[in-house]
């Protein structure tokens, strides 16, 4: 077994010290993907904690199937939760400035 695949395996497990070895490896994708969507309008703080947070979910989350990488799996899911928490944000910097949001009657 490869050292990726046993980090990974031990992760799962709920070991922090190979959660966090594995988030080291990863964190310089995590800090580019959240530096992408910063130009949203969004803090770059808070784009990578959203990011880290989507990467620990990923990695209980990841199944092997060939010929999908965990590296892979893991841009995959960056980008798509990444890109979710932007839409979101940005549906509510419009609804506030077309007054939507915050109306009683």
């Amino acid at each position: 077994m490869s050292e990726l695949k046993e980090l990974i395996a031990k992760a799962k497990q709920k070991k922090v010290k190979a959660m966090e070895e594995l988030f080291n490896q990863f964190k310089p994708l995590l800090k580019s993907r959240a530096n992408k969507y910063s130009g949203y309008g969004l803090e770059y703080d808070d784009l990578f904690q959203q990011a880290s947070l989507i990467f620990i979910l990923s990695v209980y989350d990841y199944q092997e199937q060939p010929p999908v990488t965990f590296a892979g799996y893991i841009k995959k899911r960056l980008e798509w939760g990444l890109w979710i928490y932007v839409r979101k944000y940005l549906k509510e910097q419009i609804e506030i400035s077309y007054g939507l949001k915050g109306e009683k009657d």
